[in-house]
């Protein structure tokens, strides 16, 4: 994976092109394993929309804000930080840097972020080209939930999704395999964002 950048509050992480559109066809391979019953709310349909990817993202986001949440509560990174982080995040490279992230915030002891965290909100802007089965997108990012006073402005953001097995604690049926910004601001490599590795 490039060097995407990743914020939580006060910190900073790095991610991995950009052609602007309203959606991304899944092969039919993958939107069928994943929509095989109408009973599947999580179904995955032939062509993805902007709303679509919102609702995973919210849902992702929420599995994030737990993981987050209870770090904030029990000061450490704990195993259901691992578990939750695990379910959404596509590598253990990811996974391995939100885990740093939380470290840092515990050893400036939470400055800046609220003793409750909120899950943070994305909307997607446009869904850019990669290969598929990837989805990447240019999102907004607000922290305001997770934050105090104002949230730190970032470049703009960039997510990449993978197909993922659904579990117990991700149903959605995809996991990121990117999630942030590039350092120069610009949109991440579509093969870098996508990979998992």
């Amino acid at each position: 994976m490039g060097p995407l950048c990743v914020g939580l509050v006060v910190l900073a992480a790095c991610s991995s092109g950009s052609k602007p559109g309203g959606s991304a066809t899944v092969p039919a391979a993958a939107a069928t394993a994943a929509s095989t019953t109408t009973a599947d709310p999580w179904a995955v349909p032939s062509t993805i929309t902007p709303a679509y990817i919102d609702r995973v993202l919210a849902e992702l986001n929420h599995i994030d804000g737990e993981a987050f949440r209870d770090a904030r509560a029990h000061n450490a990174v704990t195993p259901t930080y691992i578990t939750d982080e695990e379910s959404i995040r596509a590598s253990p490279n990811e996974v391995q840097l939100r885990e740093d992230l939380v470290n840092k915030d515990v050893a400036i002891h939470w400055a800046g972020v609220t003793n409750v965290p909120g899950d943070r909100r994305m909307t997607v802007m446009s869904i850019l080209t990669a290969p598929r089965p990837c989805v990447l997108a240019a999102v907004s990012v607000d922290f305001a939930p997770i934050t105090v006073g104002a949230p730190q402005k970032y470049p703009p953001w960039y997510v990449a999704l993978v197909p993922r097995t659904s579990s117990d604690v991700n149903s959605t049926h995809w996991a990121l395999a990117d999630d942030g910004f590039e350092p120069g601001g610009g949109a991440p490599t579509p093969g870098h964002a996508c990979a998992v590795s």
